[in-house]
């Protein structure tokens, strides 16, 4: 029997999952040898039931920069059980029953012992009377007394330990002559077991992303609710797919916390705050302007720092099956094939294959961002043939089992399929989807992951302390280990070719970058809302790591004058530098390099806001500390 390599990893992961191994990102694993070697050289595999498998292919999962994923290999035939002992074997339920042969012979030996009382009676009775009277004992008390007992009631679950049932006892007054009687057992009331009502109450509600909704969201809040010192969370699914209910219980209490969770699509978040059916929207994309105006006299400005909050980062991820030799597209191409404009792979270079379109469902944030990212940006619309999923999980497995077959993807779901690198704009390089190319959003299909908080909402309540968690560093390790980008900031040396301008490389020589980018509001200077929370990310990696320098760099579109988008490039990054002095951080020099380095189109407007941005560059070379601001 054969498997693919891919297989086998699959089961491997599942294996160490279930042996209690840390959650493993399947994608890193299969891409990122020095991930996979951790993880490797920390396990024993011949303790796994697919260590004989694994063996064959242990060397290539170390030493391998790229994996043959599809490289079928022989599985050794499975041992066949040992024959069960006769002994063991489990009675059949045809075997006759013996219940009824024992109460015949109880029978029997009932009669044989009354019909010897009655001889003996009459023996001894011979000389009184010529017929021997027996006569039934009296009791002198009333029969068996039992208290009466409360009648359980219809209350639900927790039994208390059972009352104690006073019990009297039958006196028998002896009968003279008489034969010896048989004592009557006396009867004892079951215990009744009284059940106390366990109550279910709401704290909160939560709807909208199915991508958040799905798999992030419940863990998030079984991590929150194990900081507030719960006892169990357990996800509990209902008969409606892709709605489920979070129950958490607490030692000691018998009350039980039920957050419903319903990841129908980023929309329908909003639209259920407009009908008063939810208190948090789960969103993969931002509220629009028409969603803000609609619910701005009921919850506030729900694109305020207080109320809009990113939660995590994500890559949208173009999938393919995995045979499929392609291994990049530009987003002209993606539109050209999700419209249907190209309906053979060979169009591309590819296999002579028909191309296979996977989309999700209308009311899905997923949707709504490709939509934005791709379609509308190059004037197509999707494909009527489009097949329209609601869950992410099923469209991934659709396309890994599909020959030429595409869809589009949040990054934790690739699963079995094979995700392509992305290019954008005649200059942009193809970019793969990888941790820091997302977290940094240099990556052309990235997007935020939000939750909207109405201004409604008490600062006291379990739903604003959820979001605090969330946006903590713990709440964001729960974030990477689910499979999205984290927001904690982590120090990366990217590989600079000779495509970038020399100015740019001479100025970040022997630095390494941090794991994000500041962004502005459109058309300002004024940092935007997850650029004004990284800060204080940045405040907490330099108070970790002592002795940095820093460097900023700015960067604008190519809009305009060259001369002048220099000028702002710099100025954007004094604004930054202004920010973290005022937080107390030194920053050792701040540079602007205008046009330089794009990373996305500056056809559109999306492209040109991701252009605009500053990066942040560290380097310990100097032991001078610049963690305390000195001007």
């Amino acid at each position: 029997m054969k498997t693919t390599v891919f297989d086998l990893i699959w089961k491997f992961k599942n294996a160490l999952e279930k042996q209690g191994h840390e959650k493993i990102d399947l994608h890193r694993f299969t891409h990122e040898r020095d991930y996979r070697k951790a993880i490797l050289l920390n396990v024993d595999i011949s303790e796994l039931p697919l260590s004989r498998s694994l063996q064959k292919i242990y060397k290539d999962l170390l030493e391998a920069d790229e994996l043959e994923l599809a490289k079928e290999v022989e599985l050794p035939p499975e041992p066949k059980p040992a024959p069960i002992p006769a002994q063991e074997k489990k009675k059949s339920n045809k075997e006759p029953n013996d219940k009824p042969i024992f109460y015949g012979i109880a029978a029997v030996v009932l009669l044989v012992f009354g019909f010897a009382v009655f001889q003996f009676s009459s023996t001894t009775q011979e000389a009184k009377a010529p017929i021997a009277a027996i006569s039934a004992p009296k009791p002198t008390s009333t029969a068996a007394k039992v208290t009466e007992q409360p009648k359980p009631t219809a209350k639900t679950t927790t039994a208390q330990p059972a009352k104690a049932v006073e019990v009297v006892r039958t006196e028998v007054k002896e009968v003279e002559s008489a034969p010896p009687a048989i004592q009557p057992v006396p009867v004892v009331a079951a215990p009744v077991v009284e059940v106390e009502e366990v109550v279910k109450t709401t704290p909160f509600r939560i709807q909208g992303s199915n991508t958040i909704g799905e798999v992030l969201a419940p863990e998030l809040l079984k991590a929150f609710y194990a900081s507030e010192g719960a006892q169990q969370s357990t996800l509990v699914a209902s008969d409606i797919e892709v709605e489920n209910n979070l129950e958490i219980t607490y030692p000691g209490k018998k009350e039980i916390s039920v957050i419903p969770i319903h990841a129908h699509g980023s929309s329908t978040g909003f639209k259920a705050l407009n009908e008063n059916k939810t208190d948090l929207a789960m969103a993969s994309r931002r509220i629009k302007d028409k969603e803000v105006e609609q619910l701005e006299s009921r919850y506030g400005n729900l694109k305020s720092k207080s109320t809009e909050h990113i939660i995590g980062m994500d890559g949208l991820a173009v999938i393919v099956n995995p045979d499929n030799p392609i291994a990049h597209l530009s987003t002209e191409d993606l539109a050209k094939l999700f419209a249907g404009n190209i309906s053979n792979w060979s169009e591309l270079g590819g296999p002579d294959l028909a191309v296979k379109i996977y989309a999700r469902d209308s009311n899905s944030g997923t949707w709504d961002s490709f939509k934005s990212m791709v379609l509308k940006k190059h004037g197509v619309k999707l494909s009527e043939a489009a097949e329209r999923l609601e869950s992410s999980v099923e469209l991934s497995d659709n396309v890994s089992k599909t020959p030429g077959a595409i869809g589009f993807i949040g990054l934790p779901y690739v699963l079995r399929a094979k995700a392509l690198a992305i290019s954008d704009g005649e200059k942009g390089l193809p970019i793969y989807p990888t941790s820091f190319t997302i977290s940094t959003e240099d990556y052309p299909l990235v997007r935020r992951l939000y939750i909207y908080e109405p201004s409604t909402i008490s600062t006291q309540s379990e739903a604003h302390r959820f979001i605090s968690f969330v946006l903590s560093k713990e709440g964001q390790d729960v974030v990477k280990k689910a499979g999205f980008i984290s927001q904690n900031i982590y120090p990366t040396t990217p590989v600079l070719t000779d495509t970038y301008p020399q100015e740019y490389i001479q100025s970040v020589k022997n630095a390494q970058r941090l794991s994000l980018n500041f962004r502005f509001k459109s058309g300002t200077v004024v940092l935007d809302n997850k650029a004004v929370r990284d800060l204080e990310r940045v405040i907490q990696f330099f108070e970790s790591n002592p002795g940095q320098q820093a460097t900023l760099i700015g960067f604008s579109d190519s809009i305009g004058d060259p001369v002048i988008n220099k000028s702002l490039s710099l100025q954007r990054a004094r604004a930054v530098e202004q920010a973290l002095l005022a937080r107390g951080i030194n920053i050792q020099r701040s540079i602007g390099l205008g046009e330089m380095a794009p990373i996305a189109s500056n056809l559109t407007k999306l492209g040109r806001e991701k252009n605009r941005r500053v990066e942040i560059w560290v380097d310990s070379n100097n032991a001078q500390s610049y963690n305390t601001a000195t001007r």
